[in-house]
């Protein structure tokens, strides 16, 4: 295992991200990159039963909005915003478009560790997070971690691709109003 944390930031930072859904089911560090190609948070396979394809592609894109499910969260803005656990059509549908606007914009880095070593990935990610430059684990802090600004653009041109009927972009426009709604409270 690389146990130098300047050499797994280095390899997190100069390794070419992949796609969200090529991601392997092995086990160590990566790096999450926004739709900017920034990287935004440093974190570990935490259970052993779960490698980078599950821990990124499953649990960060489509898991609750909570913190702990750092591209869920960093996207839940505009017409992606869903309160959690609101199961409407309207809220639903805008979960889906926010997945699909991770998986298609999104990347991450990894530098795996075998399983035998999976014991010493919280210190090694505590080290690699110590020498990380700031803005590298934005998403990390859950207490100042707030959503993106929706990247529209990108959503638009999303949406076109996906070829959303009028209906359907009126749904999510409601959630962006519910949305806004929430910030003006």
């Amino acid at each position: 295992m690389m146990s130098d944390p300047s050499i797994v930031l280095r390899e997190l930072v100069s390794r070419e991200p992949v796609r969200l859904g090529a991601l392997p089911h092995d086990h160590g560090i990566y790096a999450l990159h926004d739709h900017a190609g920034a990287i935004r948070y440093i974190g570990i396979t935490k259970s052993i039963d779960s490698g980078f394809f599950d821990r990124i592609h499953n649990r960060h894109v489509t898991g609750s909005e909570g913190r702990s499910h750092k591209f869920s969260h960093a996207y839940n803005t505009g017409r992606m915003w869903r309160s959690k656990r609101d199961a409407s059509p309207d809220a639903c549908l805008a979960k889906r478009l926010r997945a699909q606007f991770i998986r298609r914009y999104c990347r991450a880095t990894f530098v795996g560790v075998p399983l035998s070593l999976h014991a010493e990935l919280p210190g090694l990610e505590k080290a690699v997070k110590a020498l990380a430059p700031q803005g590298m684990d934005d998403w990390a802090d859950t207490r100042t971690f707030v959503p993106e600004i929706e990247p529209a653009e990108l959503v638009d041109a999303l949406l076109d691709d996906l070829r959303f009927s009028p209906d359907q972009r009126a749904a999510i426009e409601r959630q962006a109003a519910l949305y806004a709604a929430r910030l003006a409270d």
